[in-house]
């Protein structure tokens, strides 16, 4: 059952797949509306490739009449078979087993492996990304190792952000403030004062600029 806790198939599509429906060199398979949904692509891992590549040697192209990739007595396989044959080997194992408990693992082990919930949705053909999320169990570890790594980067942005505003005032900055100062209730003497320190630091800001200008130059 590679092709179900890998893949995350549904059993009707795991036993409705065609050999045309495969890609072995690019990994992939297609779905067609199943259960009335639009067609999709789901990916083949390495495992489910090779244990497939191995079924597909046994079964041989000319081994039945139909072209579906699993087959029983040379004829597609019923509806109840995968139940029946997981319900077998879980009796052997002395553990209670369904297609559907597959299903559930494929999508709680890509979610916790970091896989976006929007990818998971795609990957199992949901329609509603509420179902992908039922289908889901996240470990709590998940959820601290996403809750450190977000707190990480807001984190650093605040620093950032503290950073930026321990920085002296450009010229820029301090023209703006002047203006504003100019602009409001001064005396006769400040508004000197203040129209003299606009005139510094435009100065202030055109050697700055002549002195990067040089530098540009020599480099």
């Amino acid at each position: 059952m590679h092709y179900v806790t890998h893949d995350g198939l549904r059993t009707c599509e795991v036993r409705r797949l065609r050999l045309c429906d495969l890609n072995m060199e690019h990994q992939r398979a297609r779905i067609e509306q199943s259960k009335g949904l639009k067609d999709r692509t789901v990916y083949l891992s390495q495992a489910a490739r090779d244990a497939l590549q191995v079924y597909l040697e046994i079964r041989g192209p000319m081994a039945a009449a139909t072209d579906h990739v699993f087959i029983g007595r040379h004829m597609p396989l019923g509806s109840k078979y995968c139940s029946h044959r997981l319900r077998t080997y879980g009796k052997r194992c002395g553990v209670h087993i369904s297609p559907h408990q597959l299903r559930h693992t494929c999508a709680t082990l890509l979610l916790n492996a970091g896989a976006p919930i929007l990818t998971v949705q795609t990957i199992l053909g949901h329609k509603h990304v509420d179902t992908t999320l039922g289908y889901a169990r996240l470990y709590d570890g998940t959820v601290a190792a996403d809750y450190y790594r977000a707190m990480a980067q807001i984190e650093s942005r605040m620093a950032l952000q503290e950073k930026s505003a321990n920085l002296p005032p450009n010229s820029g900055q301090l023209l703006a403030l002047l203006d504003s100062l100019r602009n409001g209730t001064l005396n006769e003497m400040q508004a000197e004062t203040v129209q003299a320190l606009r005139a510094d630091i435009l100065a202030l800001a055109e050697r700055d600029a002549g002195q990067l200008d040089i530098g540009q130059h020599l480099g």
